[in-house]
Order: structure tokens, then C-alpha cells, then sequence
């Protein structure tokens, strides 16, 4: 485990050790054997100080973390660092800590600037101990938090000084909190034009599995579909009715543009899709998720094919988490020109999006074959909740 050693105050000590040796020597000189035996008694606490603080540390080791942590937002969960110390002890220091704002610390000696908590815990350790740190974490807002800064200093005994250890390796861990969750109160209504699972009191297609009743033959009806067992019964002939079904899985894309003069436009959009994605869970519904923004895998937008599931769910909360407004993003309607050529697209389609006018070419083309549903929930629209 490498750190990075500043050492404050040393100038200091080495002076006034010089000061004590030759105040040792005169009273040596003029044979005043007390006063000179109390100069070396504190030349020798300077000079044992400096070879403890030469030592101190340098076998300190944290040992690995838990991966990952997750939170909601206002919920609490632990930080637990494990430190392995050597020979040397390490008494009356100071953990400070640096961790991005996704989460906030539940202590009381702690500054908060440029996006960054700077916390400081005590800390202490025995020769050949293992010692556990817990500090308390609060979900404050969506996001990621990584622990960018981990130092300890060590006052001296003797004199205004200290060593400052700064630790020089990464440390791989990371804090998410998913997105706030809105529960849906509306209902994503499945296509009329496709064939598929969903009921429905009317419908194109049925579902020739599960046959609800039957009602008196007319010469439109199919020769297969006539009920034997029922005509024979009745004494005329009695037609199979099946239940009414049409298909419901669901596209969702977000423009993660944010809106001209509209601060958190990106944050709502985000909880808007994730209280989607748990409606859909919820309900077991199949979803897919397309998002305007840079990537680097096969498509050079964010692209989650069709599924479902809780561990998809938690999956997807996490790359929720961890989108930032700060990443590269692509024009909108590139996006929806690239979903119309390269996806096939589901019977219903959410666009979460400000300014839909601008879209409205490729929409009113979906509209023939699709249910498409326009979601510009903060601009007062009847599609928001």
C-alpha cells in the first residue's frame, strides 16, 4: 500500500533540538549535572519523536472494500473501511475523507464544496491491529459517489507539527442511488394492431387457448372454430367465443437534452423513466430503453433490448445512476431516425421529451402501426400524471 508522506512542522523540531543540545552542553560545561540532565532527558524525547514519525504508517494497509453500496434517496447504509496496521502505532489521528455528493455523511465535522464532502473521523490503531471504521451514509441525491481523497494525520507529541499521510491508490469503491420513484397512476394501453397476451374486453386477434364460452353460429364464423359437444347440446350449432387479447410491450425514449432555462429538466426525466421501468416491472410488462446518450458499445447511444424482470430491473436502476447530464449527448431526432431504422419497434412507444413538435413527422409515421405516447409531463401536458 503506497502513501504519499508531508511532513509539517520538522524545521521546527530540528531547531529547537539543536537550541536544547547546546543549552545540554553548556550546563555539561559549568557542570550543573540537573539542569544538564533535563535538557538530554528532552533532547532525547525530540530525538525518539522524530524516529516514530519516520516509521509511522509506512505498513499501514486498507484492506478491500465492499464493491458496491447502494441507497435510495433519504435512506441510510454504512461505510466500512478496514485498516491493517504494522509494527508502528498510530495514536490521536485524523481520517479525513473526500466523497463526491451523490451521498452525505451523517457526522458532524464536515465540509461541503465544488460538488465534494470533506469529513474527518478519529482514528487510531495498535501495533499489529485490525481495526474497523463505520461511517454513516445518507442518499442525498441521484448518482454515483466514489471516494476521491483518503488522508490520516498524525500530530506530533512534541511541538506544533504533524505527518500527513495521503493514500496514493485508487480506492474501488462506489456508492449509487437510484432515482427517486414516482408511482405511475396512468396505464400504458397495448396496440390494437398486434396479436399478443394482454386482455381486453375488445380486440383484433384472440387468443385461441382460452376459450371463454360459446354463442349461436352465424355463416361469417370459421368451420374450425364451431363447438361439437356444445351444438350437440344446444340441438343447433354453438361457435367457440376466445378471449379478446392484443400485444403490450413498450419502447421508451428519453431525450436527455435538457430544456432551455429549466433547471433539473434531465433529473425529472430520469425519475420519469425509472417509475416507468418499475410500473413495468411490477406489472410484467416487457420493456425496452433507448437514451440520446454517448456510449461506446456496438450503438453510440444507450440501448437496452426488450426484457424484463426484477434483476434487470436492478440493472437498469444502476445505469440509471450512474447517467450524468455531464455526458456527450446526440441530437434527439437523430436518435428517433436511427430507433425507426435499425429497432424493431414494440406496439407502444413512450417518448419522454420536451418541444414534441419538432418530432412530429416520425411520430405521426408510427402513429399508423403503434400506440405513441408523448410524455412532456412539465410542460402541463394531459399525457403527465
Amino acid at each position: 500500500m503506497k502513501w504519499i508522506r508531508y511532513e509539517e512542522g520538522l524545521k521546527t523540531v530540528y531547531q529547537g533540538m539543536g537550541i536544547v543540545l547546546v543549552f545540554f552542553l553548556l550546563s555539561f560545561i559549568y557542570s550543573q549535572v540537573m539542569l544538564a540532565a533535563c535538557f538530554a532527558a528532552v533532547f532525547a524525547m525530540f530525538s525518539f519523536q522524530n524516529i516514530y514519525y519516520s516509521k509511522v504508517g509506512k505498513n499501514l494497509i486498507v484492506l478491500p472494500l465492499r464493491n458496491r453500496t447502494r441507497f435510495l434517496i433519504g435512506t441510510e447504509n454504512d461505510l466500512i473501511l478496514e485498516f491493517e496496521n504494522g509494527k508502528i502505532p498510530i495514536w490521536n489521528g485524523t481520517l479525513t475523507l473526500s466523497i463526491q455528493d451523490a451521498v452525505a455523511p451523517m457526522v458532524d465535522d464536515m465540509d461541503h464544496f465544488s460538488g465534494i464532502f470533506d469529513f474527518h473521523v478519529p482514528f487510531a490503531v495498535g501495533s499489529g491491529e485490525k481495526v474497523k471504521v463505520s461511517i454513516p451514509l445518507q442518499g442525498r441525491k441521484r448518482g454515483m459517489a466514489r471516494i476521491t481523497r483518503m488522508t490520516i494525520k498524525i500530530p506530533y507529541l512534541f511541538g506544533d507539527g504533524s505527518v500527513l499521510m495521503e493514500l496514493a491508490e485508487p480506492i474501488r469503491q462506489e456508492n449509487l442511488v437510484y432515482p427517486k420513484i414516482l408511482p405511475f397512476t396512468g396505464k400504458l394501453n397495448p396496440s390494437p394492431h398486434r396479436p399478443g397476451e394482454t386482455e381486453q374486453h375488445q380486440g383484433l386477434f384472440h387468443d385461441v387457448f382460452q376459450p371463454v364460452g360459446t354463442r349461436d353460429y352465424i355463416p361469417a364464423d370459421r368451420f374450425d372454430q364451431i363447438h361439437w359437444k356444445a351444438s350437440a347440446r344446444m340441438q343447433k350449432l354453438q361457435t367457440k367465443e376466445f378471449q379478446a387479447v392484443t400485444a403490450l410491450s413498450v419502447l421508451f425514449i428519453m431525450n436527455a437534452i435538457e430544456k432551455p432555462r429549466s433547471p433539473g429538466d434531465f433529473e425529472k426525466k430520469i425519475e420519469r423513466l425509472a417509475s416507468y421501468v418499475d410500473y413495468c416491472t411490477r406489472n410484467t410488462v416487457t420493456y425496452s430503453i433507448v437514451i440520446n446518450i454517448q456510449t461506446f458499445g456496438v450503438t453510440p447511444y444507450v440501448y437496452i433490448p426488450l426484457g424484463a424482470g426484477k434483476i434487470r430491473y436492478q440493472k437498469i436502476m444502476e445505469i440509471l445512476a450512474r447517467l450524468s447530464e455531464k455526458n456527450g449527448k446526440i441530437p434527439y431526432e437523430s436518435i428517433l431516425r436511427s430507433v425507426d431504422l435499425n429497432v424493431t419497434l414494440p406496439p407502444t412507444i413512450v417518448l419522454i421529451t420536451h418541444d414534441p413538435e419538432l418530432f412530429g413527422n416520425i411520430t405521426k409515421k408510427w402513429l399508423k402501426y403503434n400506440h405513441v405516447v408523448i410524455d412532456s409531463f412539465y410542460d402541463g401536458r394531459k399525457e403527465g400524471w
